[in-house]
């Protein structure tokens, strides 16, 4: 798409969220937020806003409900999730309390206790938990609506591209099923939850497009996903161009799925190794489908969010992921900032370079030593199954004093009459320059190292891939990020330590590339990313790929490797 000239277009350019074209009309929307304001009732009006609660909550879950009926099992997770939400017992609480003791009416009290949340979601310094701030606003606003019996939803016609600021997972759905064939959003990042279900409905997505609402006119419009470009009033000629491709994509989807049973193996006879990223338990259906036996990345931080931390819970969780595989299943301790535990602490300048991760799981030892007994005793059941992944080590000492903690829990629960899986695998998460840096050295204390791309992008790049005004900056692709990748590969093997990539840039078919280039061999990702990325690995030689990781560490800059890579693939 690179040789296309769009000069003579109006062209609004984003950040690709999800690949394909959509070809419809263009239409744009200004999604603004609800404003609620405190109005004081009567104690003989409680009982009315306290039924009008829980008659508005009532129908907010069937109507969540209905949605599941067009979504695959990894998007069906998220409106559950928002399901346990509205029926949360905290929530509840919180409600009925503002109604009961401070007289103030039911759709306030529902803002004012989704408000709170979000201004907690927003000192987090966990980026996943930053990109959910639009699902509760959705969910809150939807909630206020349904009580006060204001209805404010978006209708479109089928065959549209919808462009506006941003888009809550319920509000993608719903318009899907009116005809939705495009998105493009001026906020939201690649890993919100309207992009991730763009992916799942396998609808064209950018996200973070500049001014775009105010850029978009109502005509007729080309979405190109991959490039990150929404071309307004294509003149004929263009329009035949991507016609044309449109059509190709749709015969090469049909050839990916083919592909997908064929061995792992590169031309040259190398077996590599893809796995799945796994956020929800409903996911796990998806597995099968694109062959993927293993999980190569378990979040956990969702049992926090959905107020699932209890000991009991957690083992039936990890019982229940395990029992859906055959595989191995990497489950990374919980990465989350501190503020998620208690309403008690301080607020961070900076959450991202501050207490979370290991730096907060290492303090809260009870919250720590929790996890980790649940998954030791899940390990001595599923001997050889269970791996352990700690998120945002910077130093070796964090690795030290974890592997005592895990030491003495091991003890603890061989003489409580508990089976353990004496060999369990301890990995870190290699997402700050300075594990990068110093990985030889960590490698000696850890059985395989898994490289968060995400983080080490955001970190390295000193950017918050969140702030819409400096997102451009946030550079998978850049040179300095391959340099450290390869410092990380070489003390792999150095030290003979397993070594595996979990972001976002093992998804898409230019890292993967790089990627095994530079020796990595086992690559996790969202599972419908598998069947591009096999397809691609299946089709080089070794020395190709080689040939190619060689010329992006030579590279400059991140414009020169796509152009390098682009050029590759025609070779």
């Amino acid at each position: 798409m690179s040789k296309i000239d769009y000069k003579s277009h109006k062209v609004i350019k984003g950040i690709s969220a999800n690949s394909g074209i959509a070809i419809g009309k263009v239409v744009c929307i200004d999604n603004k937020g609800r404003k609620v304001h405190p109005n004081i009732i009567t104690e003989s009006e409680v009982e009315v806003h306290l039924k009008a609660f829980r008659n508005g909550r009532e129908l907010l879950v069937q109507e969540l409900s209905g949605m599941l009926d067009y979504l695959d099992p990894s998007s069906s997770a998220i409106i559950e999730t928002q399901k346990q939400i509205v029926l949360d017992s905290e929530v509840e609480r919180r409600v009925e309390s503002i109604i009961k003791d401070e007289l103030l009416s039911g759709d306030y009290a529902i803002y004012k206790t989704f408000c709170d949340f979000i201004e907690r979601l927003k000192e987090s310094g966990s980026e996943l938990f930053r990109q959910r701030i639009v699902d509760l606003e959705n969910l809150r606003d939807r909630f206020i609506d349904i009580i006060c019996k204001d209805e404010q939803g978006v209708t479109i016609e089928k065959g549209t591209i919808l462009v506006t600021k941003e888009l809550s997972p319920t509000e993608l759905v719903a318009l899907h099923s009116e005809g939705l064939i495009g998105l493009v959003m001026e906020r939201s990042g690649v890993t919100s939850h309207a992009a991730l279900i763009a992916q799942s409905l396998e609808i064209p997505c950018i996200v973070s497009a500049k001014n775009a609402t105010a850029k978009a006119l109502n005509t007729t419009g080309v979405l190109d996903g991959k490039e990150g470009l929404l071309i307004l009033d294509p003149e004929e000629e263009l329009l035949d161009t991507y016609k044309a491709k449109l059509q190709k994509l749709k015969n090469t989807q049909k050839r990916l799925l083919k592909n997908i049973s064929e061995p792992s193996h590169t031309k040259s006879g190398t077996e590599f190794f893809l796995s799945a990223n796994v956020e929800f338990e409903s996911e796990l259906t998806q597995l099968k489908k694109y062959n993927a036996s293993n999980i190569g990345l378990l979040r956990t931080e969702g049992l926090i969010f959905s107020n699932r931390i209890a000991f009991q819970e957690q083992i039936k969780f990890y019982e229940s992921v395990l029992s859906s595989t055959d595989g191995w299943v990497t489950f990374r301790l919980f990465d989350v900032g501190g503020d998620k535990l208690s309403d008690k602490i301080p607020e961070e300048a900076n959450p991202f370079l501050g207490w979370r991760g290991i730096r907060m799981l290492l303090d809260e030892k009870h919250l720590l030593e929790t996890q980790l007994k649940a998954l030791l005793i899940c390990a001595g059941k599923n001997k050889g199954r269970v791996k352990i992944l700690v998120p945002m080590i910077s130093v070796e000492e964090e690795i030290l004093q974890l592997k005592q903690v895990i030491s003495e829990l091991q003890n603890y629960l061989v003489h409580s009459g508990h089976a353990i899986d004496e060999d369990i695998a301890l990995g870190a998460m290699i997402e700050v320059p300075s594990a990068a840096l110093n990985a030889e050295n960590l490698a000696k204390h850890l059985d395989f190292m898994s490289i968060g791309t995400n983080d080490l992008t955001q970190y390295t790049m000193a950017v918050d891939r969140g702030n819409e005004k400096i997102c451009s900056l946030y550079q998978q692709y850049h040179p300095s990020l391959w340099k450290l990748i390869k410092i990380t590969s070489e003390a792999a093997s150095k030290t003979n330590t397993e070594i595996t990539v979990c972001g976002e840039l093992a998804g898409n078919v230019l890292g993967a590339c790089g990627l095994f280039g530079l020796g990595i061999k086992n690559l996790s990702m969202i599972s419908n990313a598998i069947p591009k990325v096999k397809e691609e690995l299946i089709s080089h030689s070794d020395s190709e790929f080689i040939e190619l990781a060689e010329s992006f560490l030579e590279a400059s800059n991140t414009t020169q490797i796509k152009e390098i890579f682009e050029d590759w693939r025609i070779y």
